[in-house]
């Protein structure tokens, strides 16, 4: 395994555009992506949820949402990733799980600093982001009913921004943004390659 990953770069350094266009192209790659996706929300409802009995808010549920999106969008494209129409439906799902999750991620650190506030002597709604902004009711994408058929997972029952772990001196919030940014990183150069790689054949 280690031995495949060094070849990898190596040939990834000689030849960058190619060998994205190859690794696009395997399973490999998106069962990657899906496998970090079960392992985010297996931490976030075994070891947050069950272990730590933290309650996730709403934007966590959010969060567990975007997340459920690009899983399904890496499995999507694992059944045949040299399918266009299963690439461009897998890839379109994933970058909307993206962007959804990295939004609601940024909101709630914005609510983890505002509902912390009162340790620095501030008012705890004064940016508007305190328990107030937070709803047990959550309003999910083209209206699904998430937290209605499965409750555990997306039914909401904290308050946001009220947690009080923290790791290296960042919270939750704070690496699930780090984490959408490595899911950037990583799904952009793969997307470019896809193009390219599509471009090249109709011709």
């Amino acid at each position: 395994m280690i031995t495949k990953l060094k070849l990898w770069f190596a040939e990834l350094k000689a030849n960058p555009l190619p060998t994205l266009e190859a690794t696009q192209e395997g399973r490999a790659v998106w069962a990657v992506m899906a496998t970090a996706c079960v392992f985010l929300l297996g931490s976030a409802m075994g070891f947050f949820q069950v272990f730590l009995e933290m309650d996730p808010c709403e934007n966590c549920v959010y969060i567990r949402f975007s997340q459920f999106c690009i899983l399904i969008a890496g499995v999507i494209m694992i059944i045949n990733p040299k399918n266009n129409v299963l690439k461009i439906l897998g890839l379109a799902l994933a970058w909307y799980g993206i962007f959804y999750g990295l939004d609601k991620a940024i909101i709630l650190a914005g609510q983890h600093v505002s509902s912390h506030a009162a340790d620095a002597g501030l008012d705890l709604f004064q940016s508007g982001q305190g328990a107030n902004a937070c709803s047990l009711e959550p309003t999910f994408p083209l209206g699904l009913p998430l937290h209605e058929w499965l409750p555990f997972e997306f039914a909401p029952s904290g308050i946001c921004g009220e947690d009080d772990w923290s790791l290296l001196g960042l919270n939750m919030a704070q690496y699930c943004i780090i984490s959408y940014a490595v899911f950037i990183a990583c799904a952009l150069p793969l997307t470019i390659a896809f193009i390219t790689k599509t471009l090249k054949k109709g011709k």
